[in-house]
């Protein structure tokens, strides 16, 4: 059994969407549990949430609990954009797996993402002047690697090219230019490295290990009632939103004021309700965010994940749903905590990221899942 853990909930989602695709069977959790029968186990954690203390600690549990259970190895499934405490968990994990060194590979050339001479680039522009991510990256950050990996760990990191020598300890971050260095690194894997980084080398990995039965994936067959909830501050997907309201669907957006309340818990169930008269009348609903209030608001980003989450609590117990799509890794980690489900099957890959799940606790609903700065794919809009 190859083990994964992952910093965030979409992110492990992910990686099971490879795993499928590469005909294993797979498993994801919110926890580690003594019985498995699958090739590829998932850990989801919340981590990038966390403080640098309790990440850690989360770490070096999930990690002394995955080595009881022998792995062939476990991979630390790391934001492709180094965002988060990457360096802080690789740390961590480092010292419990009694490792040597970390290859650390978080590039993916086929989303145009790439590392060349220890420089992050999003589609051949330098990731600190592409604005990809607004204002999500702190200011006076550079596109360097060594820097991404935080300052603490800048002395024992080292932006290496195919071809040179490797540091015999450390943080080895890989240059990947194309998708052809994503084999060459996993090509040169042993047991001195942990492997680290995002979806597209743990797809070389599994693609080196070549699985011999291949799985027969199910045609994609969606159910009537679907709500979408777009909780991410990217973009493209809030414009994505706004074409389909424009075109007819059915947006409810968070209410602008919620944080002008001293009890928002009544603003919720007002809303909470308003939606359910939406899917009872019109089967689907998108949930989304405009414009808000809350310029002296302290942590926005986890009150928001935290309202989704009762939001979506409230209107399950009021209708039943066949299809529930979720944007964003905090966001959809909020709304499994306050539903209560913890083991997931990935059933379909729709396109890299946007992966299609059986839920153990119900089996009513699926969970399709996608990371804030990914599309959703086509199929899914239309539907």
């Amino acid at each position: 059994m190859i083990a994964v853990i992952s910093d965030d909930f979409t992110g492990a989602a992910e990686i099971g969407g490879i795993g499928i695709r590469n005909g294993f069977s797979v498993t994801i959790d919110t926890s580690v549990n003594s019985n498995y029968d699958c090739e590829v186990l998932v850990i989801a954690t919340n981590t990038r949430s966390l403080d640098k203390t309790e990440a850690q600690k989360q770490i070096q549990q999930v990690t002394k609990e995955l080595l009881a259970l022998k792995p062939d190895f476990i991979y630390k499934k790391t934001d492709s954009l180094l965002r988060g405490k990457v360096g802080d968990e690789l740390t961590a994990q480092l010292e419990i797996s009694a490792k040597k060194k970390v290859l650390l590979v978080p590039a993916n050339p086929l989303l145009k993402r790439t590392v060349v001479n220890g420089i992050y680039y999003i589609n051949e522009i330098p990731l600190m002047e592409s604005n990809f991510f607004n204002n999500d990256f702190a200011k006076g950050t550079t596109s360097s690697v060594l820097d991404m990996i935080g300052k603490d760990y800048k002395e024992q990191s080292f932006s290496v090219s195919l071809g040179q020598e490797l540091p015999n300890k450390g943080f080895i971050i890989g240059n990947t230019p194309t998708n052809e260095d994503l084999m060459g690194w996993a090509n040169l894997l042993d047991e001195t490295m942990l492997p680290a980084g995002g979806a597209g080398f743990f797809d070389a990995i599994l693609k080196k290990i070549k699985s011999e039965q291949k799985k027969e994936l199910s045609s994609l067959v969606f159910g009537k009632k679907a709500l979408y909830l777009c909780g991410s501050n990217y973009q493209p997907s809030r414009a994505v939103v706004k074409r389909a309201k424009e075109n007819g669907a059915s947006v409810s957006y968070m209410p602008s004021t919620i944080f002008n309340n001293i009890d928002y818990e009544n603003v919720i169930q007002k809303w909470a309700n308003e939606i359910v008269k939406i899917i009872q009348k019109k089967d689907k609903v998108v949930i989304a965010i405009d414009e808000l209030e809350c310029k002296d608001v302290e942590n926005v980003s986890n009150k928001i994940s935290y309202i989704f989450g009762v939001l979506i609590k409230k209107i399950l117990e009021k209708v039943t749903l066949e299809e529930l799509l979720i944007e964003g890794g905090a966001t959809a980690y909020s709304i499994i905590e306050h539903l209560g489900y913890k083991k997931f099957y990935p059933e379909q890959e729709l396109s890299q990221g946007v992966i299609r799940m059986e839920i153990e606790q119900t089996t009513k609903m699926h969970l399709t899942l996608k990371p804030g700065s990914y599309q959703w794919t086509d199929s899914v809009w239309k539907f």
